[in-house]
């Protein structure tokens, strides 16, 4: 059993000096999550608060003022993927079960992990956690795939596991006996006897006998007002202990779970998927009413609690509160991402666009609905068939950019269009082969696949038409269209695009035979001064002819990223005077030396505004030096709260150095010290925490200086305490001077001087330590 660091970890508060600092409420260092919070499937509650599992976190509401609170692996959780929580109130334990089974033990704003339930050896495969029974202040049932499993809440230990020949859904305590609800009916065994419970031989199964059928089965039990209710096949029956006895059935559906926490009996029943669930309001007279208004769509659990508020977890989206007589819920929409998949991202305009589509490993289509999401001032807001008729029959959306100058956002679609949407007047342009130059695929003859996109510095949009005759397209600013079959190869299958300062097109196609293919179209009015290139291991540094990634650094350079490692080229390919193979830089860490990332799965290329390359692996993200010669950090699920290793992408906000990580998890961001730069100081030069207050002991961050720009830090009196040099346009400092000591309360100069600069050094900002 492992402790990990306190949950609830303070955001900082971040006093600036002038403007607000680029739409960013992180402090340098600090993470965010970025995760859905839409629906409930899970819900418990302590005597102040309710919590609701979603599928990837923890949310809470306060019973009081209903106030808000999101838990990810960020503020301490230990994993990303929530399927049920407990809570036990004797001791305030919160108990979060994970999609993989791992357990968390929540008190006093501290996180206990148990890796490992028990393990079965009658089940081969994935051990399953499908409910939890709260028997005491110490002692929790689990039900399983594998049986029934005990867990001391207190020490943390599995002191009994029944292992059983079925699942067991549900489990309950009733009158000294354990009771367990399986698809071969109920069974009990007596807490009390002198036999072994944990000899599954020796339970009784419920049958004729106690008025139970001879042949049923039971996903769901609870007590209430002194008889056990439990799901008997479609019907809902009362148990004394002795004998059974029939208490509701409904055509049609079937109970999917009771509760029993309140003045009421709360019975969720399902129904096929083409209808809705329906939640019932048992008395102790087995009167009932049904849930409210907007209670019930796919329902999973519910609880009442002190004040007789129902309080429902749903598979449909929305939290749903009913207060007490009121008759009808409130259903509360958390301002949060649409989806957890992130496929590409761009930034733009102090706003992120996230295209949420996919392939597999054959890159075959997804079908993925969700189309694009987008940030804008802190608010969530998503584009796809669900809210946009112009988007019902598109699907994986793979890349998407910004135009530079009229803000409209491009979004290519794998199955099948180029999307045009105008944030300013929320219009949608589709682009496929009806109208365009786009072309269908010669494999899937109903679509035009579009695949890669990326401006060039004419803003001409470039697009990779996946498996089309001619597979490269291009929508020129004008709004005018053509497309190039190069000449260089008999691959079609272009899937990403980047373009270097040269003008040229650097291509990188899902035939793993390929390599990468550079054109450049010369006149686009004659085929005859194309020129075309092809990248391979014969003829580069290429490790290997399954290209990932490609990207383009502040200094012109393309970087590529393989299934086996990172290289550059630095260089004109077309140049017939030089030598255009790429290299593979070499690293030392740890003592030990390879070429860049050798070996390692390189999905991702990134460069911040200091020029630091970010890679996305599937063993997290490594950040590089400028030349890629030097690992400055590498982050995992182990040593960071990314919510898992395999990186679909990384992009940034330059200007305050704000970097989206987006995993198959989910969205994270993370504040670096890097931002872009100009090559000269900014009017208003932000220094942020400012003051600096004494329970402050992050960094403190300079914004607003030029490209690399040196700093020089003083006391008033002119003593130098730091000295060091901008990444970009931001320069950092913990707060401590050469000796490693804290400075002294009182005011603190930052001079600065460009490379560029033949000024002498100038006062750009003051810094207010408060000790």
């Amino acid at each position: 059993m492992k402790s990990s660091n306190t949950l609830f970890m303070p955001l900082f508060l971040l006093l600036m000096a002038g403007p607000a600092f680029a739409q960013s409420d992180l402090a340098i260092g600090q993470w965010k999550s970025h995760l859905p919070f839409k629906e409930g499937i899970s819900v418990t509650q302590s005597d102040e608060k309710v919590y609701y599992a979603t599928r990837y976190a923890l949310l809470s509401f306060d019973k009081s003022d209903r106030a808000i609170e999101r838990m990810t692996k960020v503020e301490g959780l230990s994993q990303t993927g929530v399927q049920l929580v407990k809570y036990n109130r004797p001791n305030d334990i919160l108990l979060i079960v994970y999609n993989n089974s791992v357990i968390d033990l929540l008190q006093n704003g501290r996180v206990t992990t148990l890796p490992n339930i028990p393990n079965s050896n009658i089940l081969i495969g994935e051990k399953k956690i499908l409910s939890i029974f709260m028997d005491n202040d110490s002692m929790a049932y689990l039900s399983a795939n594998f049986g029934i499993t005990t867990l001391n809440l207190k020490s943390g230990l599995f002191p009994n596991t029944i292992k059983t020949p079925m699942p067991v859904y549900n489990t309950c305590i009733f009158k000294d006996y354990l009771y367990a609800a399986t698809d071969e009916g109920i069974c009990r065994a007596n807490l009390n006897a002198d036999y072994n419970i944990n000899d599954f031989s020796n339970w009784e199964w419920l049958g004729q006998d106690q008025g139970f059928p001879d042949d049923f089965s039971s996903n769901a039990l609870t007590v209430f007002q002194d008889k056990l209710y439990a799901a008997v096949d479609d019907s809902l029956i009362a148990f004394d202990g002795t004998s059974a006895s029939f208490i509701f059935h409904l055509d049609g559906f079937s109970p999917r779970y009771l509760s029993a926490e309140g003045n009421h009996l709360l019975a969720g029943f399902s129904c096929g998927s083409n209808c809705q669930g329906k939640v019932l309001v048992f008395d102790a007279q087995h009167n009932y009413r049904p849930a409210g208004s907007s209670c019930a769509n796919i329902p999973t659990y519910a609880i009442e609690d002190e004040q007789g508020t129902i309080w429902y977890a749903d598979e449909g989206r929305l939290f749903r509160v009913e207060e007490n007589g009121s008759g009808t819920c409130q259903t509360i929409d958390i301002n949060s991402p649409y989806s957890i998949n992130v496929y590409k991202m761009a930034h733009a305009n102090n706003q992120l666009w996230v295209a949420t589509g996919g392939v597999n490993l054959t890159y075959s289509p997804l079908f993925r609905r969700s189309g694009f999401l987008s940030l804008a001032d802190g608010d969530w807001n998503f584009y796809s068939s669900g809210n946009a008729g112009a988007l019902s029959q598109i699907f994986d959306f793979l890349d998407i950019r910004v135009h530079p100058e009229s803000g409209k956002v491009f979004a290519a679609a794998f199955m099948d269009a180029l999307v045009v949407y105008d944030p300013a007047t929320g219009e949608y342009q589709v682009f496929n082969e009806t109208n365009s130059s786009l072309q269908l695929a010669e494999l899937d003859p109903e679509r035009s696949r579009v695949a890669g996109i990326a401006f060039d510095e004419d803003n001409d949009l470039w697009i990779c038409n996946h498996n089309a005759p001619r597979p490269l397209s291009v929508l020129y600013n004008d709004g005018s269209w053509q497309s190039f079959d190069p000449a260089c190869t008999s691959d079609n299958q272009f899937f990403k695009v980047v373009v270097d300062d040269f003008g040229n097109k650097w291509l990188m196609s899902t035939n793993s035979s390929t390599g990468i293919i550079v054109f450049n179209e010369g006149d686009p009015s004659s085929p005859f001064d194309d020129r075309c290139k092809a990248f391979n291991t014969a003829n580069s540094a290429l490790p290997t002819n399954e290209v990932n990634a490609l990207e383009k650094d502040r200094d012109g350079a393309i970087w590529v990223g393989t299934k086996s490692g990172a290289l550059v080229f630095q260089c004109d390919p077309f140049d017939e005077n030089s030598s255009c193979t790429g290299t593979r830089p070499y690293v030392e860490v740890d003592g030990i030396g390879a070429n860049l990332l050798e070996y390692q799965d390189v999905r991702v290329v990134a460069v911040d505004g200091a020029n630091r390359k970010w890679f996305g692996t599937a063993t997290g993200v490594f950040l590089m030096s400028p030349e890629g010669n030097e690992q400055i950090a590498h982050f995992t699920t182990e040593n960071s709260p990314l919510f898992d290793n395999n990186i679909t992408d990384i992009v940034f906000d330059q200007q305050s150095g704000e970097v989206f990580i987006g995993t198959q998890l989910g969205l994270i961001s993370y504040r670096a010290e890097a931002t872009y730069a100009e090559n000269y100081h900014s009017s208003a030069v932000q220094v942020f925490p400012n003051p600096v207050r004494p329970e402050y002991d992050g960094l403190v961050a300079v914004k607003g200086l030029a490209q690399d720009a040196t700093i020089k830090i003083t006391d008033i009196s002119g003593q130098l305490v730091f000295e060091s040099q901008a990444l970009g346009g931001q320069a950092a400092w913990d707060g401590r001077d050469y000796n490693g000591r804290k400075v002294q309360s009182g005011v603190y100069l930052v001079f600065a001087t460009s490379r560029d600069s033949f000024s002498p050094e100038v006062v750009v900002a003051k810094i207010l330590f408060l000790n």
